[in-house]
């Protein structure tokens, strides 16, 4: 099963026992569904027990007995004609915003519980994205604002006709996910975030030290170039004493840092030292053979 199918079943586990709180999820789960004409409302789900929650919270509160459904591969709940009116009446009035069904402080919790099991989707937490789906512009600004007021403004788009409220960075998934329940799975996606920073860190200090290394071994091949072509010259032997040792010790090491090999100098150099060193010797190079 999918990350968002496991979070879905993980939401209707432990369902309210207010009843203003039910109420609200129930809401949620209806106006969030599929309207498929003025007076037909789907509640589609691929996985039964969902549906069969949204039955059972339909017939507990308001008394409408609905049976679910499976067609092909999804299980569905429709209302229509005389039930479909008596739902709308009851858990979407038409003059009525999202806050205005509010009873409690957890209410709205709930609803948009409600709303992601009947039209919500969540990425796995390495690519975090949630996302709730409704065919009614207004409904989906209202739920933007209503949401905006706990956390951070939703991004809205479009698709194939439906609006789309959606967050796409980790802490707004993680913040959504904990706010409507699911707890365990706001901490996979927050965990998984620390995974890829922590990844990333450890990439961009080995990048780094590739790159000192390619340096580092580019350098050297310069300055080793140079002394071989004085070798082969003859005219190496008319370097200083000191010049000649460290010139020796670039061939030998030609992988070392200017650091290691001023360490292995008799006595040791500082690193400015023994760079000193190798310029001088790279412009006598210049002035002899290039």
């Amino acid at each position: 099963m999918s990350f968002s199918g496991e979070t879905k079943l993980a939401l209707i586990e432990k369902l309210p026992t207010k009843e203003c709180c039910r109420r609200a999820m129930l809401s949620g789960m209806f106006r969030f569904s599929t309207f498929t004409s003025e007076n037909i409302c789907v509640f589609k789900s691929e996985i039964e027990e969902i549906s069969l929650c949204y039955a059972t919270l339909l017939h507990e509160i308001t008394g409408i007995e609905v049976p679910v459904k499976k067609v092909r591969t999804v299980y569905q709940v429709t209302l229509m004609g005389r039930e479909f009116a008596d739902a709308r009446d009851l858990l979407s009035p038409s003059d009525a915003s999202i806050k205005d069904i509010f009873s409690c402080q957890k209410c709205d919790d709930f609803f948009f519980r409600g709303a992601f099991l009947a039209s919500g989707f969540v990425n796995p937490p390495e690519k975090p994205r949630l996302e709730l789906s409704t065919a009614s512009a207004d409904l989906a600004c209202d739920a933007a604002a209503t949401l905006t007021s706990h956390f951070r403004l939703p991004k809205l788009s479009v698709r194939r006709g439906n609006q789309i409220i959606y967050f796409r960075d980790a802490e707004s998934v993680h913040y959504f996910l904990s706010y409507i329940g699911a707890k365990k799975e706001a901490f996979d996606v927050i965990n998984a975030k620390m995974l890829r920073e922590k990844n990333n860190e450890v990439n961009r200090k080995q990048n780094f030290d590739i790159a000192n290394l390619s340096k580092t071994v580019y350098t050297a091949g310069i300055y080793v170039d140079a002394i071989l072509a004085l070798m082969e010259s003859g005219d190496f032997e008319r370097l200083p004493p000191e010049l000649k040792v460290t010139a020796k010790n670039r061939v030998t090491y030609d992988t070392m840092t200017l650091q290691e090999l001023a360490d292995i100098e008799n006595p040791p150099l500082s690193k400015s030292q023994i760079s000193k060193r190798l310029q001088k010797i790279y412009k006598f190079y210049e002035e002899t053979l290039a």
